[in-house]
């Protein structure tokens, strides 16, 4: 099959005559592949944008094995790529877990994105605090500052016990 050009998704021209199939994968590939020139796309995400588009199922299926082949969808390197860029915003892993999910990621492959971050989570949400907050804050021992901190942490994806050690961290950091 060559892809090339193609036009709008319909099931037939202007004279009302019903494409080949060839045509129609051709216009959903073109299509995906304008949508992953912007940014890459899981095949759930690509999947979900082509059926708004109101492309067939079939040519949808089509493109997308066709995308897959080619390499321009990898879910795997989706998933790392995307775990690194938000670990780089200073997001923590429960987070990254959640927008995976919505992008119709499996369990294998965010599990495996996490752990090839090779990140100290920990460490991570400290940064996070000692950037946000002041030392008067940090070091405040009152419930409604501490309450803050956590739900600051929690807003970003980190699970309690990482909160509490990046707390005791940074306290020590700030207090030093």
């Amino acid at each position: 099959m060559s892809l090339g050009s193609g036009n709008n998704p319909s099931a037939g021209d202007s004279a009302g005559k019903v494409l080949p199939p060839e045509v129609l994968i051709q216009q959903a590939y073109n299509a995906a592949v304008k949508l992953l020139a912007f940014r890459d796309h899981s095949v759930f995400e690509l999947n979900r944008k082509l059926l708004k588009r109101e492309h067939s199922v079939e040519a949808i299926d089509g493109a997308l094995h066709e995308l897959i082949a080619l390499n321009y969808v990898n879910d795997t390197r989706y998933a790392d790529t995307y775990a690194e860029q938000r670990l780089r915003k200073g997001f923590g892993p429960l987070s990254v877990i959640a927008k995976l999910r919505e992008r119709g990621l499996e369990t294998h492959l965010i599990d495996a994105a996490l752990r090839n971050q090779n990140a100290n989570w920990a460490e991570l949400a400290q940064i996070q605090i000692e950037k946000r907050f002041d030392a008067a804050t940090i070091l405040s021992r009152e419930n409604r500052s501490e309450s803050r901190l956590a739900r600051f942490l929690a807003h970003r994806g980190f699970s309690a016990s990482d909160s509490l050690r990046a707390l005791k961290a940074a306290r020590k950091s700030v207090a030093s």
